[in-house]
C-alpha cells in the first residue's frame, strides 16, 4: 500500500480517434515504463472498438483502462466534428468529473495511488475545466506539428488587426471535394517561421468567411488553453521543427517534445514493441497482409491509406485504382468500411476493390500500419498526411505522396514537399496524376528522394537515442510529473 501510495498517478484522456488516441496510448507506455501509474479513459462506446486490451496490460501492469460515457445517445452523429465536440462539452465533463472523484475514493482504500496529474487531448473541451474545479494539475497533450499549433495561435491578432478573414474561397482546390470544412491549406506556412505571423502567409491554409465560424473559435479556443495548462506535449521533436518549436514555447508554461512516440517504444522495447504496436487500435487490423508483402520484391510496393476520417467519392476511389494498375506497382491499400461517401460498409464498392488479394495489389480493411512501412518489400506511401503517418513514414524512410484531406494534413504535406523535400504532393486524383506521382516518387526521382529520407530519419532516430533532445524531454517530462506527486 505504502508504494502505491508514492507512485506517481496519471490521468490519461485522448479523444476518441485512431490519431488520437494511438500517440497518447505510446507515451502511457512510455510513462508505465518509467514506473508511473496510469489510468487510461476511453469513452464506452471507443472502448468497445479498442482491440487486445488485455495484451496491452499484460505488457504494460502500470496501465489500467477506466470508461466513461460521452453522454450522447448510442445513434447520435460522431463524425460530425463541431457537433461532437459540442456534445461532449455538455454532456461528457460530470462523467470525467465522477471517474476523478471515483479515483480519489479508491486512493482512500489503497486500491490505486492518488491522482497526480491529468494529461488530455488538446482538443478535448471539458478535460481543463474539470481539472482547475478539482485541483487536479493538468498538461495537454497536442497530435498536431508545432508548425500548424503556431498558425493557430496567431489567428486571434490576425482578427484583431482585421487580417482576416479572407475573402470567399471554400474548398475548391479539388474536385468533388467531400470535405465540409472551411479550413483549407496553409499552403506557404511551412517555410515561414518567424514571431509574427502574416495574415498573407495563411493563403491557402486558413480560407473562411466568418471569423467567428465555429470551427475557427472551437480550434483557436482549445489551442489558447493547451498554453494556459501545467505544460504542453507534442509528438514532434526540435530538430524537426527547431523555429516553430522556438516560438510555440514562448507561448506556454512548460513545452515537452517527446516524438517519435512510436519509436521511443520501438527503441525501448525491441521486439516486445512489434508484437504490441497494432494493439490498441479502434480498428481489427488484418496481419495476413504482411504474409502478401513477404512475397513481393525489396522497395516494390506502394502502400496506400488515407487514415480513420478522410472519405472520397466512388469516382475518386474508381480514378485512384486505374492510376494504381497503370503504374505497375505492386499496391497494398487500406480501403475501411465508410470511406466511400453515401455507402454503408462496403456497399457499392466494386468487387476488384473489396478487401482481399488482387492481381497487383491486395486490399485490407484497416492495416498494421507500422510494421508495414518497416517491411522490406515497401517502396513509398501514398499517405493523407496525418501528423502521425508522417512521422511513421519518417522513421521508417519511406518517401510520400500526399494527398491531404482537412486540417494539419495541408501543412505537413508543404513540410514533405517544400521543407524536407521527402515527397510530392498529388495535386488532383485522375488516373494520369496519380499514376505520373508513383512513377516519380518509386522511379524517375527514387534516389533522390532516399538521400533525402535517410537525413530526416537519421534526426529522428538521434532525437530518441541517449542524450538526444527527445529522449531529455521525456525524462524531464517524467520528472517534472514525480515533482507534482513530491510536493502534493
Amino acid at each position: 500500500m505504502e508504494k502505491k501510495k508514492q507512485q506517481p498517478h496519471v490521468v490519461m484522456v485522448p479523444l476518441p480517434l485512431q490519431g488520437h488516441v494511438k500517440p497518447l496510448l505510446c507515451l502511457a507506455q512510455l510513462l508505465s515504463e518509467a514506473g508511473l501509474y496510469v489510468s487510461f479513459v476511453n469513452t464506452t462506446q471507443s472502448h468497445k472498438r479498442f482491440t487486445n486490451v488485455e495484451t496491452i496490460t499484460t505488457y504494460f501492469p502500470n496501465i489500467h483502462f477506466e470508461c466513461i460515457s460521452d453522454g450522447l445517445p448510442e445513434d447520435h452523429p460522431r463524425a460530425l466534428l463541431t457537433e461532437y465536440f459540442e456534445g461532449m462539452k455538455r454532456e461528457t465533463t460530470p462523467h470525467f468529473k465522477e471517474l476523478l472523484l471515483s479515483l480519489g475514493r479508491k486512493s482512500l482504500t489503497g486500491s490505486s495511488p492518488p491522482v497526480t496529474c491529468i494529461i488530455a487531448d488538446g482538443v478535448l473541451p471539458f478535460a481543463v475545466g474539470v481539472a482547475e474545479e478539482l485541483g487536479i494539475p493538468i498538461f495537454s497533450f497536442c497530435v498536431h506539428s508545432a508548425r500548424f499549433l503556431w498558425g493557430y495561435l496567431n489567428i486571434p491578432k490576425l482578427i484583431e488587426e482585421g487580417q482576416l478573414p479572407f475573402s470567399v474561397i471554400c474548398c475548391q482546390h479539388k474536385k468533388d471535394s467531400v470535405s465540409r470544412w472551411q479550413l483549407v491549406s496553409l499552403y506557404q506556412w511551412s517555410s515561414w517561421t518567424g514571431r509574427h505571423f502574416p495574415a498573407q502567409r495563411l493563403t491557402g491554409i486558413l480560407h473562411f468567411t466568418r471569423s467567428h465560424h465555429p470551427i475557427i473559435k472551437f480550434f483557436v479556443g482549445e489551442t489558447i488553453a493547451m498554453t494556459k495548462t501545467s505544460g504542453l506535449i507534442l509528438n514532434t521533436f526540435d530538430e524537426l521543427e527547431d523555429s516553430c518549436i522556438y516560438h510555440v514555447s514562448s507561448a506556454c508554461n512548460n513545452l515537452y517534445t517527446v516524438g517519435p512516440l512510436h519509436a521511443h517504444i520501438n527503441s525501448k522495447l525491441g521486439d516486445r514493441a512489434r508484437t504490441i504496436a497494432s494493439h490498441g487500435s479502434l480498428y481489427s487490423v488484418e496481419e495476413k497482409c504482411l504474409e502478401w508483402l513477404d512475397s513481393q520484391p525489396p522497395k516494390s510496393v506502394l502502400y496506400v491509406s488515407f487514415g480513420s476520417i478522410t472519405q472520397t467519392s466512388l469516382s475518386q476511389l474508381m480514378e485512384f485504382w486505374h492510376g494504381l494498375v497503370n503504374s505497375g506497382q505492386p499496391f497494398l491499400w487500406v480501403i475501411r468500411p465508410g470511406a466511400v461517401i453515401g455507402e454503408e460498409g462496403n456497399e457499392g464498392i466494386p468487387e476488384d476493390l473489396l478487401p482481399g488479394p488482387k492481381e497487383r495489389g491486395y486490399v485490407v480493411e484497416w492495416a498494421p500500419q507500422e510494421q508495414v512501412l518497416a517491411h522490406h518489400a515497401l517502396g513509398a506511401f501514398l499517405t493523407h498526411s496525418g501528423w502521425g503517418s508522417v512521422l511513421e513514414s519518417i522513421v521508417a524512410k519511406i518517401p510520400m505522396i500526399c494527398w491531404p484531406y482537412m486540417g494539419d494534413h495541408y501543412i505537413n504535406t508543404q513540410c514533405v514537399t517544400k521543407v524536407w523535400e521527402i515527397g510530392v504532393e498529388l495535386e488532383a486524383w485522375d488516373r494520369s496524376t496519380v499514376e505520373k506521382a508513383i512513377k516519380s516518387v518509386m522511379e524517375t526521382k527514387k534516389e533522390d528522394f532516399q538521400i533525402s529520407m535517410d537525413k530526416v530519419a537519421k534526426l529522428a532516430e538521434d532525437t530518441i537515442s541517449k542524450g538526444g533532445s527527445s529522449s531529455q524531454n521525456l525524462d524531464k517530462l517524467v520528472e517534472d510529473i514525480r515533482k507534482i506527486k513530491a510536493t502534493a
